[in-house]
């Protein structure tokens, strides 16, 4: 419960630098909408369940923070509720500006945690290359054409929080999120965390 009232005190004060709606240049609207929670380099904070940015292509970002803005995702939990409230903040031209600055971020490594190196990695391998590869493939950097990012600098805790976001339908339920209904139909096929975890665990390893 500390850690939780210390997350929402964290991301409250994060936000609080600007709630207003404004049109800004592309630099500009990632510093004052992303950089708060994200770090200016967007290499993500692990405290806030904020994750990496880097290496996501500009297609991906812009469905997603669109994807925010048109209630996509369940915002029951707190990461998701404060991105919500930080893209409904954005106006158009401020989200596009927004998408074009992170997809123009130079890419940043992993950082890995302790809870990381505790994954089965061989398994990991094993299930990541049956269920995975395919359509993120097998070197984790994704595949536009398909509908998946790059998997490569995300963290195992919020690679491991999506995924059962998607087994648990809340993610991809919405009618207008080709893509997120894909992945969480195709996610049903690994419902086990601790598989799930073997397979963050083996995707934190794959390099740039």
């Amino acid at each position: 419960m500390r850690y939780r009232n210390r997350l929402a005190t964290l991301v409250l004060a994060a936000l609080a630098a600007g709630l207003s709606v404004v049109s800004v240049n592309a630099g500009d609207a990632y510093t004052q909408h992303c950089a708060q929670c994200h770090g200016e380099s967007g290499a993500g904070n692990l405290e806030l369940g904020a994750p990496n940015l880097t290496g996501l292509s500009e297609s991906y970002i812009n469905r997603q923070l669109s994807g925010f803005k048109a209630g996509w995702r369940d915002n029951r939990d707190l990461q998701t509720r404060t991105m919500t409230s930080a893209i409904a903040t954005l106006d158009d031209n401020s989200l596009s500006a927004a998408v074009a600055a992170i997809a123009r971020l130079p890419h940043q490594k992993v950082k890995k945690t302790a809870q990381t190196q505790n994954g089965d990695l061989a398994r990991g391998k094993d299930l990541y290359t049956a269920y995975c590869s395919a359509c993120h493939g097998t070197n984790g950097t994704g595949n536009d054409a398909l509908g998946a990012p790059s998997l490569v600098g995300l963290d195992s805790d919020y690679m491991n929080r999506q995924y059962r976001h998607f087994v648990e339908g809340r993610r991809g339920f919405h009618p207008d999120d080709r893509y997120g209904k894909q992945m969480a139909r195709l996610s049903l096929a690994v419902k086990d965390p601790n598989l799930i975890h073997d397979i963050s665990s083996y995707v934190v390893q794959l390099p740039f």
